[in-house]
């Protein structure tokens, strides 16, 4: 008598294998995507964060005034900082050493010294609010002390707006910085 061996699947087994993926995908996807935003929105603060520490680094380096602003064309040939109006993080910034010394920390390619730039961040929610009246420029003096832009906090959330994705960067006036889960600084 010979043996009569089945290969492949039946129907029944094809629903079932594609209606366990069904549950996993249903299940697995929303976490993908919280995972996505949390990892974006951890990646900017570290970005901010950096940002701040490395200017005050180079105010001490420089023995000069370092200026943090927003820029809408930090990536272009000639960046400035925005107008005052639209102060939105979003775009990007420059770090400049203030070498003209003026008190308005406007950008001058002729006098100052660019020493970074930071182009848009646009895979997260962003910088969603800053709070303490913070003005929009850090001035770092030269003795890594801040003189503007600092007892302020700027909050950084995820698309979805997800609470506990929300993390704050917080400045103190001598410039020091934190990073708190979400509450307040």
């Amino acid at each position: 008598m010979q043996t009569h061996h089945q290969y492949g699947m039946t129907l029944i087994e094809l629903m079932v294998v594609v209606a366990i993926l069904g549950i996993l995908l249903a299940v697995g996807i929303p976490s993908m995507r919280a995972m996505s935003e949390t990892e974006a929105v951890r990646g900017h603060v570290n970005t901010f964060f950096s940002t701040l520490r490395y200017a005050r680094s180079e105010a001490i380096r420089n023995r000069a005034q370092v200026v943090i602003c927003p820029s809408n064309n930090s990536e272009s040939a000639s960046p400035s900082c925005s107008d005052g109006v639209t102060d939105h993080w979003e775009p990007g910034w420059i770090i400049f050493v203030n070498r003209d010394g003026d008190t308005n920390y406007t950008f001058d390619a002729a006098k100052d010294t660019l020493v970074r730039v930071q182009g848009p961040i646009s895979d997260s929610g962003g910088i969603i609010e800053k709070t303490g009246g913070a003005p929009n420029k850090f001035v770092y003096r030269g003795t890594g002390i801040l003189l503007a832009g600092g007892a302020s906090s700027y909050t950084f959330d995820a698309k979805s707006m997800y609470a506990a994705q929300k993390k704050l960067v917080c400045i103190s006036l001598q410039g020091r910085l934190r990073i708190e889960p979400s509450a307040s600084c």
